[in-house]
């Protein structure tokens, strides 16, 4: 499975949820869609963009204390349905579990996790010693191969580790 939203809240009285978007695909959450959350199958009979992300009202939710009930959950679809990316662009659940070296042959770890944060995504690497916050922009990332396992990271993300 794949998280594409998380329920952040109610939205009213008549069942409607404030939903957090993990997906650049709006269409997930057009009328008729159909979603998972929390194992079970719902439809989506009307959402609307908001500044935070989506309000959603799922058929079969009509009330305030059914949409609470939804609070915390992850909205997901089955890997199978994932959309096609463009070359050189992810999914973060791709990433995951990744090697992580240097351009000079350094290995930092493993990546284990993608933060997502208002300027740019951030690659969490970690080696069991320690952890290294890799942020996921042009400059920084210099390869990802997703065949061979691996992404190579410019050298100075370590600049100020080594001086330390």
């Amino acid at each position: 499975m794949v998280r594409v939203g998380r329920v952040a809240g109610v939205f009213g009285l008549r069942g409607a949820v404030k939903v957090e978007s993990f997906t650049d695909f709006t269409d997930r959450f057009s009328p008729g869609s159909e979603l998972l959350i929390r194992g079970n199958r719902e439809t989506i009979e009307w959402s609307r963009e908001s500044t935070a992300g989506f309000v959603v009202k799922l058929a079969g939710i009509e009330d305030r204390s059914s949409a609470e009930r939804l609070r915390g959950g992850y909205l997901e679809v089955p890997e199978a349905a994932v959309h096609q990316l463009a070359e050189d662009t992810w999914y973060h659940h791709d990433l995951v579990g990744l090697a992580v070296s240097t351009e000079s042959g350094r290995l930092l770890g493993v990546l284990s996790e993608v933060q997502m944060l208002p300027a740019n995504d951030v690659w969490v690497v970690r080696d069991g010693r320690a952890e290294h916050l890799v942020p996921a922009t042009s400059g920084a990332i210099l390869r990802v191969d997703l065949s061979g396992k691996a992404v190579t990271v410019a050298d100075w993300l370590l600049e100020t580790e080594d001086s330390c």
